[in-house]
C-alpha cells in the first residue's frame, strides 16, 4: 500500500511537522503487527523513514501428523 498526502503546509513547516506525523503514525501501525515502512519525504528534501518487522510465529505442526 503506498499512501500519498498532498497538503498546503509549506516546506518550513513539512520540516517541522514530519517528525510528529511520524511519531503519531507508528504506534497505529505497531498495533497491526504487519511489516512495514513509514516514509515521509518533505518538499525541502528531509526524508523521515521508521521501519517494523515484527516476528514471524508459525503454528506448530499437528502432531502425529504424516
Amino acid at each position: 500500500m503506498q499512501i500519498r498526502l498532498i497538503s498546503t503546509l509549506t516546506p518550513d513547516d513539512e520540516a517541522r511537522l514530519a517528525d510528529t506525523v511520524c511519531a503519531a503514525a507508528v504506534p497505529v501501525l505497531d498495533l497491526l503487527g504487519i511489516a512495514y515502512t513509514l516514509r515521509i519525504e518533505t518538499a525541502d528534501g528531509h526524508t523521515v523513514e521508521r521501519h517494523n518487522a515484527p516476528d514471524v510465529v508459525t503454528a506448530p505442526a499437528a502432531a502425529g501428523r504424516r
